[in-house]
């Protein structure tokens, strides 16, 4: 019984965590496109890998100005790098 009472208790929090997370930008897949990897990137912009990985899934975002200095280094527009 206090199982299910768990369960059904936070279910909905856990489903309004899950519509929030939006994927917001699409550096996982630029990087893929351009045959780079986070590796690359993390050393080409001074930062650590595990940044880079977090702005890949989506579990952070890098600022604007950032996100300019990675489409410059991608040779793409910052526009290909931020999901619709």
């Amino acid at each position: 019984m206090f199982i299910a009472y768990f369960f059904i208790t936070l279910t909905p929090k856990y489903n309004l965590l899950l519509m929030e997370h939006k994927d917001l930008n699409r550096l996982k897949l630029v990087l893929v496109e351009k045959k780079k990897t986070g590796k690359w990137l993390a050393e080409q912009l001074g930062m650590t890998q595990p940044t880079i990985s977090k702005w890949c899934t989506n579990t952070s975002q890098p600022d604007l100005q950032m996100l300019d200095r990675i489409a410059e280094l991608l040779e793409c527009d910052k526009k290909d790098l931020i999901a619709d």
